[in-house]
């Protein structure tokens, strides 16, 4: 079942909307100012949020840029109700092109509701998610990479604690783990992500990224040594491919073979 949340501060609204499309078969989930409803968008993940332009605390386009630069709830779609189409041209700058003026008909929203959330479903099924882990500067560049490829869904784990939690909740088609993990072994996350039974068909690359500034000859041998250990082991645990050594030009090249779109084409 979708679940639908309308952050609306006019009861008649929320009353209207909720008994239409409760009978349509969503699950709708309220919130009466902004704030709150960026709290349960962050809680519960819905389907879809629609949202009064203009509600307390946190305005509609607050709570939309909210949504939209966080990494949870960036790719949930959003429909917006205005007034006379007001505010529509500020909303568009957020990537948000799905409008409704008030007053409200129930009928056009449940019609615009099932239009997004099939669109919604499509595009979902059609990308592939992956969920890149390792140090900051790393992630910032992938998050740059594959947001210029619209054949992806990108989800990033700062830290080993997360990535078991980031992987059940968006079960990535790909997951990509740096080979020289600070917190743990990437042989041991390998074994602990196996067990996950949501991540059987996930298959897990890893890519290695120098951790030492030194120039010494020894410092640096010693570091590949390590990467040649941490490669066989990783490869015993499961890892499907080492991509080597990161590099942003090389980077969606190496992974291409993993879209969902390449494996089914072939």
């Amino acid at each position: 079942m979708n679940k639908i949340l309308m952050v609306e501060d006019e009861l008649s609204i929320v009353e209207n909307a909720q008994k239409r499309l409760s009978l349509a078969g969503f699950e709708m989930l309220t919130a009466h100012d902004g704030r709150h409803g960026f709290q349960i968008a962050k809680q519960k993940m819905p389907d879809l949020i629609i949202t009064d332009a203009i509600v307390p605390i946190m305005n509609g386009f607050e709570l939309c840029k909210a949504i939209k630069v966080d990494q949870d709830t960036k790719s949930i779609p959003i429909i917006v109700m205005t007034e006379q189409h007001r505010m529509e041209e500020s909303f568009m700058f957020l990537g948000i092109k799905d409008f409704l003026n008030k007053p409200i008909v129930v009928e056009e929203l449940e019609t615009i509701v099932r239009k997004k959330l099939n669109l919604a479903q499509t595009l979902s099924q059609q990308k592939t998610n992956v969920l890149v882990t390792g140090r900051p500067e790393v992630l910032s560049c992938c998050e740059q990479l594959l947001k210029s490829d619209h054949r992806w869904n990108g989800f990033y784990s700062y830290n080993s604690e997360a990535i078991l939690r980031d992987a059940i909740r968006c079960t990535p088609d790909v997951i990509l783990l740096d080979l020289l993990m600070p917190e743990t072994t990437s042989d041991e996350m390998i074994r602990k992500l196996k067990l996950i039974p949501e991540l059987n068909h996930t298959a897990i690359l890893t890519y290695y990224v120098s951790t030492s500034i030194s120039r010494d000859a020894l410092t640096i041998q010693a570091q590949m040594i390590e990467v040649q250990y941490m490669k066989r082991a990783t490869e015993k645990a499961g890892a499907e491919e080492y991509l080597g050594p990161f590099n942003p030009v090389t980077f969606l090249n190496l992974i291409s073979i993993y879209r969902k779109d390449f494996r089914n084409s072939n």
